[in-house]
Formats: C-alpha cells, sequence, structure tokens
C-alpha cells in the first residue's frame, strides 16, 4: 500500500512511535507540554494494543474467533469495540456496493445479523472477519477521544498507521498539509492531496505489496485505478473506502462519497507524456482543484 503523503515531523512537534497492528503507529504533536504530549502517547498506544488482541484473527480469544466460531443460527456477545466496527463495515460496505467486505473466504458478510443495542451477533452461514482494510483507520478513530478528552485536551496532533492511513486535528486556521506519495509525487499537478484540519486521508495502491487488493464482488485484483486516497469524517471510513475506490466506476465513486461524506483521489495509468494535457489524478465528491506549480 502507498502511503496518502509525505508527514515528516515539522519543527517543534513531538514524535513518538509505536509497532502494533503489523505496521507502526506515529504520533506526531505540536505546541503542547513534554511530558503531557509523552502521556498522551502512552494512552493512545495501550488503547490501539487493546484493540488488537479484540479485533486480530491470529488469536483464539479475540471477537474475530468468537464470530468465526459461530455455527449457523447461534448468537454471541461481543465487546462495543467489535460492535461499533462492524456496524462502521455495515456503512462501507452499503456505500460501496459491496466493494468493501470485511469478510474472506465465502464474501458473505450479509449472512451477519447485528444487535447493535445488545452487542450481539448472529450468523445465517459460517463468516470468517478480517479488519485489515478498516481496522488501523478504526484504532485512530478511537484514539482521536482519548487525545481530545478531559485528560489530554490536545488539539493539534497528527496520527498515522504506517502512512497508509492519517488523522488529524489543528486548532482554528491550522492544518497538517499532506502531498502525494509515491510516484504519483512527480506527475500530479497537485502539491498537495489536503491539509488536514480534522478527519482522516488514507491511500491504497499496488507499488509495495503488488496486485494484493481484489473486489469482492468478482474474486479479481482491483485494478480499475492504479492508486487512490480517501479524505472521510473518520480514519475507518477513509479506511475503507481507500480500498473500495481501486475497483469503482466513477458513478459508483460519486454515490460513495454522497453516502459517506467523503472525497476520493484516484491515479490512472497513462503514458507520461499525456501527463501535461490530463493530469493523472482524477477527484470525485468535490475534491478541491489542484493548486501550486508541477514539481
Amino acid at each position: 500500500m502507498t502511503g496518502p503523503a509525505d508527514s515528516s515531523a515539522p519543527a517543534g512537534a513531538a514524535k513518538f512511535s509505536h509497532r502494533a497492528m503489523d505496521t507502526v503507529f506515529m504520533l506526531m504533536v505540536r505546541g503542547a507540554d513534554a511530558a503531557l504530549a509523552a502521556g498522551a502517547a502512552a494512552a493512545v498506544f495501550a488503547r490501539i494494543d487493546e484493540l488488537e488482541r479484540l479485533l486480530t484473527r491470529f488469536s483464539d480469544s479475540s471477537d474475530v474467533a468468537v464470530v468465526r466460531g459461530l455455527a449457523p443460527g447461534r448468537t454471541a456477545v461481543v465487546a462495543r469495540e467489535t460492535m461499533d466496527l462492524l456496524v462502521e463495515s455495515a456503512r462501507a460496505c452499503a456505500a460501496t456496493r459491496g466493494a468493501f467486505d470485511p469478510t474472506v473466504k465465502r464474501r458473505n458478510f450479509g449472512d451477519l445479523v447485528l444487535d447493535p443495542d445488545h452487542c450481539r451477533v448472529a450468523v445465517k452461514g459460517r463468516v470468517e472477519l478480517d479488519f485489515g482494510g478498516i481496522g488501523k483507520g478504526f484504532a485512530l478513530d478511537e484514539c482521536a477521544r482519548i487525545l481530545a478528552g478531559e485528560q489530554f485536551g490536545l488539539d493539534d496532533w497528527l496520527f498515522d498507521a504506517g502512512t497508509s492511513t492519517i488523522r488529524a486535528s489543528a486548532p482554528a486556521g491550522g492544518h497538517w498539509p499532506l502531498g502525494v506519495g509515491g510516484r504519483w509525487k512527480r506527475r500530479t499537478r497537485r502539491e498537495t492531496v489536503a491539509e488536514l484540519s480534522s478527519g482522516a486521508l488514507s491511500g491504497s495502491g499496488f507499488e509495495i505489496q503488488g496486485a494484493h487488493v481484489f473486489d469482492p464482488r468478482t474474486g479479481r485484483p482491483a485494478t480499475r485505478w492504479a492508486q487512490s486516497w480517501a479524505f472521510a469524517p473518520t480514519g475507518a471510513m477513509a479506511d475503507a473506502l481507500s480500498t473500495a475506490a481501486l475497483a469503482l466506476a466513477p458513478s459508483e465513486l460519486r454515490a460513495a462519497c454522497a453516502a459517506l461524506g467523503a472525497r476520493v483521489l484516484v491515479a490512472r495509468e497513462q503514458p507520461r507524456a499525456l501527463d501535461f494535457l490530463r493530469d493523472p489524478l482524477a477527484a470525485f465528491g468535490d475534491w478541491p482543484a489542484p493548486t501550486g506549480e508541477r514539481a
């Protein structure tokens, strides 16, 4: 997966890192007392570890394992966080017409029966979950509540999950500028993808891991676009949409953006000679027009 942006720490920002969920989470905090920033970093990293234990596919004690073990017609109680993530997954699945689907093997998210009020999950058939396409973004959302909460009250920070998904907060008049990553940095007219003061940005592509994203609807590699970036109010939605976008047609992208309050940029493969006539990036969902000069 190609990161959505260059996000090196600006002068004066405190920087903290932590390995979890098979990546490195990086927190940058501006304008805060050093001890307060360090305490916040410790708290959010502990929260990420809790979520990983709860949501991993690789533990028999996780909620994912509980759902995997359910026989058709049976019900289990899961943690509130798991239910919240399942509800977010259902929203993303519906908005992308099934191009985002956290189930594996059978691709049968519709076989889950959710009771959010009581955190109960039932299945109509065997279901295996993999939250790899939404879990890191969801973890950033959970951590955002801690950073902005009464204990720390931080309002100027950027938190990235291996640069694939970034969530940020900035005070009035401030922002975190994020530029296009990978080979598209040299080909687009856009010096920045977004200037984040709130919300999240996520990127998906094939430069690092090859064609590892598949369209659940067809079982074939999701290669309609070479790269995608999604901006959404939450990390979970940005994470899910950037993955699904690789398989979505233009009309589907517009519908998904409208349903989720999101914006998407996609990169199309084209001969470099065409870059001077047409920007290789196409925008959906009212993304701002390109600014700045070509590098």
